[in-house]
């Protein structure tokens, strides 16, 4: 018989937790404003300047913590996941839409 040891992933910190939060409150006010970078919204009422890396650069935030990662990054990473999902899924269905319209086509023009 093999035993195989499953590690318990850590349980989120309180800035990862924060920075679900922002996401899950303001998502809809996160813009998108360029190559990699995103405006997100401050708690306090501001707003920050996030640079997600592209290409092996280095990600960054221009909020006050200094932190490595600050909740601003984790929320910004989550709205661009999620909306590269969003694209993906209505790329394969714009796809998938003219693929059966194509299938129809020779059926059509027998007619």
């Amino acid at each position: 018989m093999i035993e195989q040891s499953l590690a318990q992933p850590a349980p989120p910190s309180t800035r990862e937790l924060r920075g679900l939060a922002l996401y899950r409150d303001h998502h809809d006010e996160i813009k998108h404003t360029g190559h990699g970078r995103y405006e997100v919204p401050g708690c306090s009422g501001g707003r920050y300047e996030v640079n997600l890396a592209i290409a092996g650069g280095t990600e960054s935030c221009n909020c006050p913590d200094r932190a490595p990662v600050c909740k601003h990054l984790i929320a910004a990473t989550i709205f661009r996941a999620k909306s590269r999902a969003k694209a993906r899924r209505e790329q394969h269905q714009r796809t998938a839409s003219r693929a059966s319209r194509g299938n129809l086509a020779p059926l059509a023009a027998a007619l």
